[in-house]
């Protein structure tokens, strides 16, 4: 079996879902009765339909997963983890605005594992 990733760091925007959770949808989030999840507008949001199935497979294969997100709208991108049920598959999240330098300074501290 090839080597794997000590550990696989996503984005969430334009990476997890179609969109930048910022600008092009309206928070708060939530599952309506059908089961979709929506902004506040009423707007169906959705994941890439390839995501639970990645993320599952990196699950199995006993790669730590993470995410790191310069978004600004931090809860609205917490929430649809949330919603989309992802959350299980993220031991770390560093999701704010600023440079993606600090998010990986901070998942190489709190991880262990080297840049390299």
């Amino acid at each position: 079996m090839a080597r794997l990733p000590k550990l696989a760091v996503f984005n969430l925007d334009y990476t997890l879902w179609p969109f930048w959770a910022d600008t092009h949808v309206d928070p708060p989030f939530h599952q309506s009765s059908d089961g979709s999840i929506r902004d506040r507008r009423g707007q169906s949001i959705r994941l890439y339909p390839e995501v639970p199935a990645v993320l599952e497979r990196l699950q199995s294969l006993g790669v730590p997963v993470a995410a790191a997100s310069r978004t600004g709208e931090v809860e609205g991108a917490n929430q649809l983890l949330e919603l989309f049920g992802l959350v299980r598959y993220f031991l770390h999240r560093e999701i704010y605005p600023g440079s993606k330098v600090t998010h990986f300074e901070r998942l190489q501290h709190k991880t262990g594992v080297p840049f390299s």
